[in-house]
């Protein structure tokens, strides 16, 4: 399988004119800017953790984005509700274990979520990935210190869940279980952004349904926020200034930027 430019352009310009409703249960430190992001690539989200309308909710959706950043007893509930429904209405859901061995309380949440069945998407940084492989990594507070190997970790996970696997870093990896891609790009101001992690699982879920290919449209997401990020720190004094250039960047990229950047995605390996 191989994509022209032209192909990860077209999945990530099909955001826009598809405006697809992405139902948020994700963290109170990413929240706001994730609903920021949604808006600026021309996706409608709405946010809640309340368990009594997260079954309407689901229903009334394109995607389902699950993120247990700071989890409470109400957002547990409301992600449990959600996988059911969205399993029941073939909804597409992302799951980004935030923290994944941190604590109990989040590897028991996390693994619970999995044994559904209900996420088509699992998306960590490398050290959530590679520990929900089963192959190591380190957590500090919720923040990676050791990723590993992490396009084997994205290979394992795809393959144990039966899912599509992300693993970020300074290179991302997206797997299917069978074959890896290497996505390369963006700026170590990212790393400064909180929550940055988190926005681009509310990309990668717009792309994906908008486009109607897991791979190619995760694989897109991956390449724009890079893009992006790059065009932003290009015109930045700081991670201040970056920040507010990153949203401008990301509603503006168009296939001319996707051209001037190139091929920036390869097959790592296969499995």
């Amino acid at each position: 399988m191989s994509w022209s430019v032209s192909d990860v352009a077209m999945a990530w310009g099909a955001i826009r004119p598809r405006n697809p409703l992405i139902y948020h249960i994700t963290n109170a430190v990413a929240m706001n800017e994730q609903a920021h992001v949604m808006l600026a690539v021309g996706a409608s989200p709405i946010m809640s953790w309340n368990p009594l309308e997260a079954g309407d909710l689901t229903r009334a959706c394109d995607g389902v984005l699950i993120n247990i950043g700071t989890p409470t007893r109400e957002s547990a509930e409301a992600a449990f509700v959600a996988v059911e429904e969205a399993r029941s209405a073939g909804k597409p859901l992302l799951l980004d274990p935030v923290g994944y061995g941190a604590t109990a309380l989040r590897s028991e949440l996390t693994e619970r979520l999995l044994e559904s069945g209900a996420p088509a998407i699992v998306k960590g940084n490398g050290s959530e990935i590679s520990l929900l492989a089963g192959a190591g990594g380190a957590i500090r507070g919720v923040d990676a210190v050791e990723a590993g190997d992490s396009a084997k970790a994205a290979a394992g996970v795809a393959k144990k869940f039966h899912c599509l696997a992300i693993a970020t870093g300074k290179d991302d990896y997206v797997s299917d279980g069978r074959q890896v891609w290497a996505v390369r790009g963006g700026h170590v101001w990212l790393k400064s952004l909180t929550g940055s992690g988190c926005w681009a699982g509310s990309l990668v879920l717009a792309a994906v349904v908008s486009c109607g290919d897991e791979l190619l449209g995760s694989v897109a997401a991956l390449v724009a926020f890079g893009i992006a990020a790059e065009k932003a720190a290009s015109i930045s004094r700081g991670p201040g200034t970056f920040r507010a250039n990153l949203f401008d960047a990301l509603s503006s990229l168009t296939p001319g930027d996707f051209e001037a950047a190139g091929v920036r995605w390869d097959k790592s390996s296969d499995f």
